[in-house]
């Protein structure tokens, strides 16, 4: 008996832990632009869960461009895959950690690396107008005196 209860104190504490972040995935790794559009990845989270852990649990995920963080809700699932499309080249911290009233355990980070965007357009300068042409001073007479009183 006195073992069944050490056991339980030991564990019921796994049992009862949130499931864990586990992986994060990014693909296509590095991104690519193509003719002109911006690539599509698809961000994959999974979590790891213990024996008897059938609960879920709340992961925000950072796409690392400054968007806002999105909310990955794992239910009795151990992946969740979001699309997501950058629209710059650059090198991209994505995260995922626990969040929310029933966040999960952890956090795991992923490199990204998107390439290949399209030189912006360089916008046309307006046409300038042409200066009016200045008119010629008057060359003086040459023997024109001024009038003798």
């Amino acid at each position: 008996m006195r073992n069944l209860v050490l056991m339980t104190f030991l564990v019921a504490p796994a049992a009862l832990a949130a499931p864990r972040i586990d992986n994060l995935v990014v693909k296509p790794n590095p991104a690519a632009f193509a003719g002109g559009k911006a690539p599509e990845v698809e961000v994959t989270v999974s979590v790891k869960r213990g024996q008897f852990d059938s609960g879920g649990c709340e992961a925000a995920l950072d796409l690392g461009d400054g968007s806002r963080p999105r909310t990955v809700e794992f239910g009795v699932a151990t992946a969740k895959t979001i699309r997501y499309v950058y629209k710059k080249d650059g090198t991209y911290k994505v995260t995922a950690k626990g969040a929310g009233s029933t966040a999960c355990e952890g956090m795991r980070e992923a490199t990204l690396t998107v390439k290949g965007a399209p030189a912006p357009a360089k916008k046309a300068e307006p046409k300038k107008k042409p200066e009016p042409k200045k008119k010629k001073p008057e060359p003086k007479k040459k023997g024109a005196e001024a009038p003798s009183s």
